[in-house]
């Protein structure tokens, strides 16, 4: 596909294909290989890699429109995609030259997702780490050809502390062949995103192939990746809820037109002309503040002057981004009655999607009343994306 094009425009062209194979995706509980292979020709899963490894490294808005509009055509492809884009940005940006090598052979992006949650146990040997662990939910993991994992560093049988007192983790990635799958992914909603649970096997990799998240070396890059650790899996998830909330307003809005409600339509009614009027002005102002935060923070980021106050902001964007999109969806679902039950249909599709995205850590209803405390000036408070480096 032409690079002439917008990263908007590139996503958009494929979204007729995306949608009508979102369906059949469900029952195989993971995107279609013709999808995954499509979504890559564009150029999207390597939109955030940096780019002198052949990546965009691009702007936080062009991200959120990449995103988001994945998410509009289908949720799952959406989640999928901003897990492996997640992934092409933290492997180029931080990584050491054995493992760019591999990942990203002759300017290409070898796919890179799982799960970094330190489950794992990572022990010194040499210049490199004996690894195991055992993940879950490890989205996009189907089509990568590297495994991301979070490992806890041992030492005699016993985690390594931090100056902190808190155990040190790094995050590695380690080659799909030295990965055993686990299946079980039964779920219901981002049904095809093939979040499988996966086991890795023990083995020992170079420490190119680690970085610390907790204080990550930047290697490559610019300002994308300064703005926080944290920040870029923040606007990745952001980008989803926008993207999946907007497609359930367009599908709300064209059952309620057709939708007989008493002597008239549903279209017609004053209740329903209220709450449609109320959710999209919602959508637009949550969209409107995701773009504004993470735009700020990356200026700020190109001039090394990042505040924790302007992380915050990107925590509540986020948060505020899926307070929005789970109020759409209940007020769809309440409003589409047997419509929104039924399987096979987009209407439910959307709120099924848009809940269990709900479910995780940084979209989750814990990391807005951990960022009220933030605000509150409680002792000790925090939020995923304020604290330094990577945490849970």
């Amino acid at each position: 596909m032409s690079t002439a094009l917008s990263w908007l425009e590139r996503t958009r062209a494929l979204g007729p294909m995306i949608d009508a194979a979102a369906a059949e995706a469900e029952t195989a509980t993971e995107l279609s290989p013709a999808v995954v292979r499509a979504i890559d020709e564009a150029g999207l899963f390597a939109i955030m890699a940096p780019r002198e490894l052949g990546g965009g490294e691009a702007h936080p808005g062009d991200v959120i429109d990449a995103i988001s509009e994945l998410s509009y055509w289908d949720g799952s492809a959406g989640w999928f995609g901003h897990a492996v884009m997640t992934g092409g940005a933290v492997a180029g940006a931080y990584l050491g030259p054995r493992a760019i090598e591999l990942i990203f052979p002759n300017g290409r992006f070898a796919l890179a997702a799982g799960q970094a949650a330190p489950t794992g146990k990572a022990e010194r040997v040499g210049d490199g780490y004996r690894i195991s662990g055992r993940y879950a939910f490890g989205s996009g993991s189907a089509a990568a050809q590297f495994l991301v994992g979070g490992y806890v560093v041992h030492e005699g049988g016993k985690p390594v502390l931090g100056e902190g007192g808190q155990p040190t983790m790094l995050i590695g990635l380690a080659p799909r062949e030295s990965v055993t799958f686990l299946g079980n992914w039964d779920v219901l909603g981002l049904r095809g995103t093939g979040s499988y649970d996966f086991q890795v096997n023990e083995q020992v990799l170079h420490e190119d192939f680690f970085f610390n998240p907790t204080a990550p070396v930047q290697h490559r890059g610019g300002a994308l990746y300064r703005m926080g650790f944290m920040a870029i899996p923040c606007i990745s998830h952001a980008s989803f809820a926008l993207g999946a909330a907007r497609r359930l307003l367009d599908e709300w809005r064209l059952f309620a037109a057709t939708k007989a409600r008493g002597t008239g339509l549903m279209s017609e009614m004053q209740t329903f002309q209220h709450d449609f009027a109320g959710a999209t002005a919602d959508l637009r102002a949550a969209d409107a503040y995701v773009r504004r935060t993470f735009g700020v923070l990356f200026d700020a980021a190109e001039a090394d002057e990042v505040t924790a106050a302007m992380r915050l902001e990107g925590q509540l964007a986020t948060s505020h981004a899926f307070t929005v999109a789970k109020r759409i969806a209940q007020a769809a679902f309440a409003s589409c009655t047997t419509r929104a039950v039924r399987n096979g249909n987009a209407i439910q599709r959307c709120i099924r999607d848009i809940m269990a995205g709900s479910a995780h850590v940084l979209n989750s209803e814990q990391a807005q009343i951990d960022a009220g405390k933030v605000l509150l000036d409680i002792a000790g408070a925090s939020t995923p994306l304020t604290r330094e480096g990577y945490s849970l």
